[in-house]
């Protein structure tokens, strides 16, 4: 699960000062909105509240009742509860088409008497409340209840009530869009936040395979890779091996009886959302495996990675016949093969047609390999597939395919879609046959106010340029603009970059590159007005990434609002060499009629811009400043941020 998969309701009650930095926190930490319920409280109460919310946050925040106030303070919408939208004939009006309408329901029967379409239902309660004892305790409906409603209707479902990290993930499975949860957060302090965050999202996987001796492979490798990504990892073994780096040399397989064992000491366990099957020495072990997963932990996902033969030769279950195969496949929810195996599992039956027959998902694994680059394709038993290519980098090792087993897994158990799970996969698998340091799972890297964009087209250049302005610290956040040099020579770049800006612990932001911020797992992404959409941008680097749109006109800002974007570069503010083709120039009246103090997404002003217009600009209600040819031109000074963030302009400054 991922933090912008959950909701968290307020307590009831006002709580004084403090609320508006809890709230503020939250939203920081990730959290896809926080529901602000104040039953009690007067609308001049809630106002003080509400304006204590920094203003960029506010468009997260979704208020219980009060139309009137969402519209006012431009918060992300309103939720309804059954007596609210009982009262209505349609939408409530005068809300912008990008701000929600959410409703509460308790049963089919309010789902059915809904009188518009809203933007989400809350469904609840799905288990035992925490916040109110003996509620939802009898359990109102069953597993395959819950995955009906989630499929009955056109609008996403919520997940209310008794919402705690060992049954978060199993009601996404079940085809909640979100879960929500008041009791989970009630009490908790500010500095509390986080970890409670994490526990809740903590990706919980079991592996079972064999013990590799060498540590490079195996359920041993497959649980180091994971705990790297935060995973909390179970083990089962399968096998014990002999093998090394170059060489499998044999196994000894563990029994029936130790393997049901080892399932059953878990059982008491917060159950796994993902189990990897590796190394089995017959496939019995498939079949017992899977059969008693199924029994105790019902909502696991298993994947399967079958090894019929090891890179040194040395073959698998070479005892199987295929139908006992076709029919192990159908027991497992995903299926890794590479080109071999799909020899041997399919038999020249096409995978499209295998994972219709199975039901299976076929995620075939180097299905196409060109000069381009290595194209993976998912098979999706609706006739579907998913592709996701990467450039062939580096030399094969031992554990590749463990590795990109493991990373999927996470990724999947975390909540990203398939194909963002197979970038993920693919990428890690890129860096270790290239030696270079895996990628961990980050959050959201903070969104500086300085913003240096650089201008040029060599590498050299480029690292010249954003060394100085970050040693002077000039910028706390870059963005590489390399316009009219070759994608090699951007990919290098970036590289070499990123790894600097990480130096000095400042994100990198690439330029309309999508697939070079993937490849290197950049921060985020800028795109223009002709670019790529940021709906689909955001499908490809999941939501840990910061993605910015540039805009020229009130227009634009509107447009913006309905893409899932994280900041705004608004210009030119006067003329600038660095930019071809130049929108209208908007000087700082232009910025003052945006009325920019009230939108609700974080602007950087752009274009031509000067440390010394800094000051005027920040009056504006800009949030940051993004700047090139001034910076790359500073004199060679330490500055302070000070000289154009002034604190003489704080009460103007968005946070």
């Amino acid at each position: 699960m991922l933090p912008h998969q959950i909701i968290a309701l307020t307590p009831p009650d006002l709580r004084g000062a403090e609320e508006a930095i809890w709230i503020g926190q939250l939203l920081r930490l990730g959290l896809c909105r926080v529901h602000i319920r104040k039953p009690g409280a007067s609308k001049e109460a809630l106002m003080e509240l509400l304006e204590a919310i920094p203003r960029e946050l506010r468009r997260r925040c979704v208020l219980s009742h009060h139309v009137d106030l969402v519209r006012e303070l431009g918060l992300g919408g309103v939720h309804l509860s059954v007596s609210d939208w009982r009262g209505l004939s349609s939408r409530p009006e005068d809300l912008r088409p990008d701000q929600l309408v959410g409703v509460s329901c308790h049963s089919r029967a309010e789902l059915e008497a809904l009188p518009f379409l809203p933007s989400y239902a809350y469904l609840s309660p799905v288990a035992p409340s925490l916040s109110k004892a003996g509620y939802g305790a009898t359990g109102a409906w069953s597993d395959e209840e819950l995955i009906d409603l989630c499929r009955s209707y056109p609008f996403p479902l919520v997940a209310l009530g008794g919402i705690q990290p060992e049954n978060a993930n199993s009601f996404l499975r079940r085809g909640f869009s979100v879960v929500a949860s008041l009791g989970y957060w009630e009490g908790l302090r500010i500095h509390e936040l986080e970890g409670a965050l994490r526990r809740l999202c903590q990706p919980t996987i079991l592996f079972c395979g064999g013990l590799d001796p060498t540590a490079e492979a195996g359920i041993t490798a497959d649980a180091r890779h994971a705990e790297r990504l935060g995973a909390r990892c179970y083990t089962v073994a399968t096998a014990l091996t002999r093998q090394d780096a170059h060489s499998f040399y044999g196994c000894t397989s563990v029994t029936e009886e130790e393997l049901v064992g080892q399932l059953e000491a878990l059982s008491q366990q917060r159950p796994p959302e993902v189990a990897k099957i590796g190394l089995v020495t017959s496939l019995g072990q498939v079949l017992t495996l899977t059969k008693h997963l199924r029994r105790l932990f019902p909502t696991s996902l298993i994947v399967w990675d079958p090894i019929l033969r090891t890179s040194s030769g040395y073959s698998l279950l070479s005892d199987c016949t295929p139908e006992s195969l076709h029919q192990a496949i159908g027991e497992v929810d995903l299926l890794l093969p590479n080109a071999y195996e799909r020899e041997v599992l399919f038999g020249g039956i096409p995978p499209q047609e295998v994972a219709r027959h199975s039901g299976t998902i076929l995620l075939c694994k180097s299905a196409q390999v060109t000069s381009d680059g290595i194209t993976d394709i998912a098979y999706l038993p609706d006739g579907m597939e998913i592709r996701r290519t990467a450039p062939a980098t580096g030399q094969d090792r031992h554990g590749t395919g463990c590795l990109y087993a493991s990373e999927l897994a996470v990724a999947l158990d975390c909540g990203e879609e398939l194909g963002q799970a197979m970038g993920r996969a693919q990428r890690s698998v890129g860096c270790y046959r290239s030696g270079s340091m895996l990628p961990k799972r980050e959050g959201q890297a903070h969104l500086g106010r300085r913003m240096f964009v650089t201008h040029g087209r060599t590498s050299t250049e480029i690292l010249q340029q954003a060394e100085r302005v970050l040693r002077l610290g000039l910028a706390d956040i870059v963005q590489l603009r390399m316009k009219g040099s070759d994608w090699a020579t951007i990919l290098d770049t970036a590289r070499d970059l990123q790894a600097l800006c990480r130096s000095f612990g400042v994100p990198l932001i690439i330029n309309d590159h999508v697939d070079i911020a993937a490849l290197i797992s950049a921060d985020g992404l800028h795109l223009g007005k002709e670019d790529m959409s940021p709906t689909l941008a955001r499908q490809l680097l999941g939501p840990s990434a910061l993605i910015g749109r540039t805009c020229n006109s009130q227009e634009d800002l509107d447009k913006a609002l309905a893409f899932p974007v994280d900041y705004i570069g608004l210009g030119p503010f006067r003329f600038t060499k660095t930019k071809e083709k130049l929108a209208p120039q908007l000087g700082l009246e232009g910025y003052r009629r945006l009325k920019l103090h009230h939108y609700p997404l974080p602007v950087y002003a752009i274009g031509g811009i000067q440390l010394e217009d800094a000051p005027a600009l920040y009056t504006t209600g800009i949030y940051g400043i993004a700047m090139s040819g001034a910076l790359i031109e500073a004199p060679d000074i330490p500055q302070h941020p000070s000289n154009y963030h002034s604190n003489n302009i704080t009460t103007t400054d968005p946070c």
